[in-house]
C-alpha cells in the first residue's frame, strides 16, 4: 500500500526543467496580449485618423474654401457697385450736362466740372476720374486738363464709341497695364439719353489693394487665388507673375471647361471641384461668380496642404500611442509573470498527473488486450463445441441457424445428437448471462447433455429431468453464496425416421408451420437448474406426426424480447410468427438472412439486450 500512494504521488520536475516550462508560458501569453494590443492601437489609430481626415475635408470644402471664395467677390463686387455709383452720379449732374452741352463753353460751368472730377480722383480710393464729350471730342482728366481728343482712327480710343454705341447706362471695361503690375477697371456712364449721349464720364478703379487682400485670405504655400474673366485670363493675383496669363497655365482643360463654361445661374453660389494633378496630387478648387461683373474668383489648393494640420496630428498620436503600448506591455509582463507563479507548480502536477494517467491508460489497455484476446479463444472455444455444418445437415436436412451473442461469447447455443439409425435429438438452451459466465455455461450444459444422453436416456421429458438434477447438483453443491443462482431454459425434440417428433421443453416453445397455419407447442413454464427449481421436476412430452410440408422452428427469447420500433416495445411472437408466415416460400437456408433483417430493421439504432438464436429445419 505504501509503495502504491508512492507511485502515485506526483514528482517535482528539476528547477531548470520549471523555469523552462514558465519562461515559454509567460512568453507565449505576453507575445499574444502584446499582438492584440498593437492591433487594437492600430485599428483605433487608423480609425481616429480616418475620422478626423474626413471631417477636415469636409470642413475644407464646406467652410473654409467657400468663406474664402465669398469674401473676396463680396469685397470685389463691393468696390465694382461703389465705382458704379459714383460714374451715375457724374453722369447725371445737371452743371456737367449743361457744361458739356455748351461745347465747353461756359467758364463757370467748367470749373465746377473740372473740381468734380479732381475731387472724385483725389478724396477716393480711384485711380483717376474723367469726362470725354461726344461734341468736342476732348478727354477731361483729374488735373483740369485735356489729356486727348479721340479719333475714331486712334485704336486706344475704341472704348469710347463702344461705350457711345452700348446704349447702356454704365459700362464696364477691364484692363490690365504690365507696366504697372496692375489691373484697371472703367467705369464708363453715357451722359444724357442713352439713345444719344453727349459725353462719356466714369472713373477708373485700380485692384491693385485687392491683389494684396488676396495674400492675407490665401493659406498654404501652393495655394493660388486668381480673378479671371470669361476667357479664362488671369487679370488679378495673388502671384503679380499669375497677372495676364491663363488659367490653362496651372489648372486641367477639363476643370478650366468647366470652370469657364458654367452658367451664371450655377456659378454665382461657390462650387468646388476636386481633381487629380499631373504629379497624382488631389487638388481641390473653388469658384464663384462675382454678381456685378462676368468675372469669376477662383481658389486652387493642394489637399496636402490643406490637411498638413493631420500630420502633426498623426505624429502625435504615434508618439502617444507607442508610449501607452510600451507601458501596457511591460505592466502586462509584470502581471502575467505574478499571475504564472501560482500556476507553474498546477501546471507541473497536471503534466505528471497527465503521464500517470497516460501509463495507466496504456496499462489498461494492454489488459484490455489480454481479456480481448481470452475472450475470442473462449469463441473458439464455444464454437467447437457446437455442431458441425455436416452434423446438422445430416440430422436435420435443409436448415438455418441464426446465432448472435449479444457480447463476444454469449449463453445461448443449439446442441444435435444422433442415439441410432432411427432416432436424432435436437435441442436449443438459453443459459443464464451474457458473454464469459454464459458461454461457460453452454460448456458446462452441452458436456452433461452428451453425458445424459450416453446413459441411455433418450426420451426428451426425461433428458431436461435428469439434466434439472444434475445442473442442480453441480451449481449447488456449495450454497455459500447465495447471491449466485444460475440455470437455463431449454427444449428438446426428438425424431423419429422422420415421421414423428416428440417435443419437450422448458420455457422455450416449438413453433411448426403446416400450410397456412402456424402451430405452438409451449414448453413446461419451469426451468432447469436455478436453486428454487425442485429436484423431482417433471417435464411433458408433445408428439407431433411429420408431414413432408413441415417446417420446424426454436427460437430463444432474445429474438422475441428484443426492443425497437416507434415505441420501443419488445419485438413480439406475433411479429416472430408473422415473419415465419411471410418467409415461408423461401427455402429454409435462405431463411437466416430474412430473420436477420426483420430484427435488424425492427431495432433501428437500439442496441442487442441479449444473446438471439433462431433454429429452423424442415426433415
Amino acid at each position: 500500500m505504501s509503495r502504491m500512494n508512492n507511485d502515485l504521488e506526483p514528482q517535482v520536475p528539476p528547477p531548470d526543467r520549471t523555469g523552462i516550462i514558465h519562461d515559454r508560458g509567460t512568453i507565449k501569453v505576453v507575445v499574444f496580449a502584446c499582438f492584440i494590443i498593437v492591433l487594437a492601437v492600430v485599428l483605433t489609430g487608423g480609425i481616429s485618423y480616418f475620422i478626423t481626415r474626413n471631417a477636415v475635408v469636409d470642413k475644407l470644402k464646406s467652410r473654409d474654401l467657400v468663406y474664402i471664395i465669398e469674401s473676396i467677390s463680396a469685397k470685389i463686387d463691393g468696390r465694382v457697385e461703389r465705382a458704379k455709383e459714383t460714374s451715375l452720379i457724374l453722369a447725371k449732374d445737371q452743371a456737367i450736362i449743361q457744361w458739356i452741352a455748351s461745347a465747353e463753353k461756359d467758364e463757370k460751368l467748367g470749373e465746377y466740372s473740372k473740381a468734380k472730377i479732381n475731387e472724385i480722383a483725389q478724396n477716393y480710393d480711384y485711380a483717376n476720374s474723367f469726362i470725354v464729350s461726344a461734341i468736342t471730342k476732348n478727354y477731361w482728366a483729374e488735373g483740369s486738363k485735356i489729356i486727348k481728343v479721340m479719333s475714331k482712327t486712334d485704336p486706344n480710343a475704341s472704348w469710347f464709341y463702344e461705350a457711345l454705341k452700348s446704349r447702356k447706362a454704365v459700362d464696364l471695361k477691364i484692363d490690365y497695364d504690365s507696366g504697372r503690375r496692375d489691373t484697371f477697371v472703367f467705369l464708363n456712364a453715357l451722359v444724357g439719353d442713352v439713345e444719344h449721349p453727349i459725353a462719356v464720364t466714369g472713373v477708373g478703379l485700380s485692384l491693385k489693394d485687392i491683389a494684396q487682400e488676396f495674400q492675407r485670405y490665401k493659406f498654404g504655400e501652393k495655394s493660388n487665388l486668381w480673378l479671371v474673366d470669361s476667357k479664362g485670363k488671369i487679370h488679378l493675383s495673388d502671384d503679380f507673375s499669375h497677372n495676364g496669363r491663363y488659367l490653362n497655365d496651372f489648372v486641367p482643360s477639363s476643370v478650366v471647361s468647366q470652370v469657364i463654361q458654367d452658367k451664371d445661374d450655377i456659378s454665382s453660389k461657390p462650387q468646388i471641384i476636386e481633381y487629380i494633378d499631373a504629379h497624382g496630387e488631389t487638388v481641390d478648387l473653388a469658384y464663384q461668380s462675382t454678381k456685378s461683373t462676368d468675372w469669376k474668383v477662383v481658389f486652387q489648393i493642394p489637399r496636402s496642404e490643406s490637411i498638413a494640420i493631420l500630420g502633426n496630428i498623426k505624429l502625435n498620436t504615434a508618439i502617444a500611442s507607442l508610449v501607452a503600448l510600451l507601458l501596457m506591455i511591460f505592466v502586462f509582463y509584470t502581471v502575467s509573470r505574478r499571475i504564472a507563479d501560482p500556476l507553474k507548480r498546477a501546471l507541473l502536477l497536471t503534466q505528471e498527473m497527465e503521464k500517470q494517467v497516460n501509463e495507466r491508460t496504456r496499462e489498461l489497455a494492454e489488459k484490455n488486450q489480454r481479456i480481448i484476446d481470452s475472450i475470442d479463444y473462449a469463441k473458439r472455444l464455444q464454437e467447437s463445441i457446437l455442431p458441425t455444418a455436416e452434423e446438422l445437415r445430416t440430422i436435420l436436412g435443409d436448415y438455418f441457424i441464426l446465432w448472435k451473442p449479444r457480447d463476444i461469447v454469449g449463453g445461448d447455443f443449439y446442441w444435435v445428437r444422433r442415439i441410432d439409425d432411427d432416432r436424432s435429438l435436437v435441442a436449443l438452451a438459453d443459459c443464464t448471462g451474457h458473454g464469459v459466465p454464459g458461454a461457460f455455461m453452454t460448456m458446462a450444459v452441452n458436456s452433461i447433455l452428451n453425458h445424459i444422453v450416453d446413459q441411455n436416456h433418450t426420451d426428451p421429458a426425461d433428458i431436461l429431468a435428469e439434466l434439472n438434477r444434475r445442473m442442480k447438483a453441480t451449481l449447488h453443491r456449495n450454497d455459500q453464496c447465495r447471491m449466485v443462482d444460475d440455470g437455463l431454459d431449454i427444449a428438446i425434440c426428438c425424431i423419429e425416421k422422420n415421421e414423428r417428433l416428440t417435443f419437450a421443453g422448458a420455457k422455450i416453445p416449438l413453433y411448426i408451420k403446416r400450410g397456412d397455419q402456424i402451430h405452438v407447442i409451449k414448453g413446461d413454464k419451469r426451468s432447469i437448474g436455478y436453486r428454487r427449481s425442485s429436484n423431482d421436476l417433471e417435464f411433458t412430452n408433445h408428439s407431433w406426426e411429420i408431414e413432408a410440408q413441415d417446417r420446424f422452428y426454436l427460437t430463444t427469447d432474445g429474438y422475441i424480447d428484443q426492443n425497437g420500433g416507434v415505441k420501443d416495445y419488445p419485438l413480439g411472437r406475433k411479429k416472430l410468427i408473422q415473419a415465419i408466415i411471410e418467409q415461408d416460400a423461401k427455402p429454409l437456408p435462405e431463411q437466416q438472412e430474412a430473420f436477420e433483417a426483420v430484427l435488424s430493421n425492427y431495432m433501428g439504432n437500439e442496441s442487442q439486450r441479449d444473446d438471439i438464436t433462431i433454429v429452423g429445419f424442415s426433415l
